[in-house]
Formats: structure tokens, sequence, C-alpha cells
């Protein structure tokens, strides 16, 4: 189940259907329950707008995190999701051995 919220930042079904499309690796890789995923803008000391991608991933046994901004949201789920996928590869491959 991925359940999307917006912080300063309205609804968007593309993007919404991009971060979806990135999070089959994630599913394909893991038995995951749940994933919350929050899109929200900030700004950066030189005043510069940061869109960021926030994904948490629930898993049966635990949470894994990761935050990620960039100057667009597919690059920071991108991004995201490759820090994650990394994450719960080498966890498997600890778990495994």
């Amino acid at each position: 189940m991925i359940h999307f919220n917006y912080v300063h930042v309205p609804t968007n079904k593309k993007l919404e259907k991009f971060t979806t499309e990135k999070l089959q690796v994630l599913h394909e890789e893991s038995k995951i329950r749940r994933i919350d995923i929050t899109y929200k803008k900030m700004f950066d000391i030189k005043n510069r707008t940061r869109e960021v991608a926030m994904i948490q991933v629930s898993l049966s046994n635990k949470n894994v995190f990761c935050e990620i901004e960039s100057l667009n949201f597919k690059k920071s789920v991108s991004i995201a999701v490759d820090t994650l996928m990394n994450e719960l590869v080498e966890e498997h491959n600890l778990l495994s051995a």
C-alpha cells in the first residue's frame, strides 16, 4: 500500500504515477507492508526552492526512511528510491549470510 502526502504542494497524479513506477523495484525485492511518501517544498539558505521527497518503507520487522531534496521531485524520488533499494539489498545480504 502506497500513501501519498503533500506539504505546500498541490496533488499531482503524474508525480504519483512516476513514483509508483519507481517503487515497483522495491516491491519486487522485499516484503513491504506500507510505503508513505511526502512531497514538500522548502527553501535553502540562498532562498532557492528545493523539492523534497520523503519516503518511509514499513517492513514487517522495521521501518526504513530516506529524505532527499533537489531541484525537482522526480530527481528527489529517483535518488531516494535508489538509496532505499541499496539499503534493503544490504540488509537482505546480511540476513542471508
